[in-house]
């Protein structure tokens, strides 16, 4: 007997569901928890907060190639699969009202806006410092301007909520997915875990943000 033929699209969600717990939902959870010190060494200077975060950071082996492999291709096949499993989705919150129903919505909704703030962010970030157009070490510098202005930071924090919103479902959604949580009792364990993990991380995100805000050292801030 032949082998039963492949769906394609089931191991594609498969890959999409893991995805997005390793490497991108620990990416996230690390990344908050790094911006996060901004808000911790409010007596550093630029300088030697660039040292602490980004330098050390910068200096592991390999890190260009992991950035690529392990962060920007997983997040871009994350991403654009997930545009794919809503535009062919077909729930229905306002007919069918269920509470899972109207988390399926906020699901797509949070990550197609987590998608264009990373998209955002990156361009800020890493494409300026590629570019030229800002050196690492005036990465800080760079953030601190951009959170000068109300409207980015009213869209940080959005895009924050969004991804970390996107995550702590998708982590509930995981284990249906790989058949982990199925019985009632262990669904109802892991929303509470999984939000339990969200407050955390949007803790994280909120420390960052005030960390930005309120610029460690402004002398040492002015992008020359």
């Amino acid at each position: 007997m032949s082998a039963p033929p492949v769906d394609r699209h089931f191991a594609l969600r498969k890959l999409h569901s893991l995805l997005g717990v390793v490497p991108i939902g620990a990416f996230l959870a690390f990344h908050l928890f790094e911006n996060s010190l901004a808000h911790a060494w409010h007596g550093l200077s630029a300088a030697e907060w660039t040292e602490e975060v980004v330098h050390k950071i910068d200096g592991m082996p390999y890190i260009e190639l992991a950035e690529i492999l392990l962060i920007a291709l997983p997040i871009l096949f994350h991403g654009i699969y997930g545009l794919i499993i809503w535009f062919e989705g077909r729930a229905n919150p306002l007919r069918y009202g269920y509470f899972r129903n109207w988390m399926y919505v906020v699901q797509r909704v949070a990550g197609a806006i987590a998608l264009v703030f990373v998209v955002t962010h990156v361009w800020q970030t890493r494409v300026q410092v590629l570019l030229g157009h800002v050196t690492k070490d005036e990465l800080y510098a760079r953030m601190a301007n951009v959170f000068s202005s109300p409207a980015q930071q009213a869209w940080y924090a959005l895009g924050i909520l969004a991804a970390v919103v996107h995550l702590a479902n998708g982590l509930w959604l995981v284990g249906i997915t790989w058949g982990l949580t199925t019985a009632p009792r262990s669904q109802r364990i892991a929303t509470g875990l999984w939000a339990a993990v969200g407050v955390a991380l949007l803790a994280l995100g909120a420390l960052a943000l005030t960390g930005f805000q309120a610029p460690l050292n402004l002398a040492h801030l002015a992008l020359r």
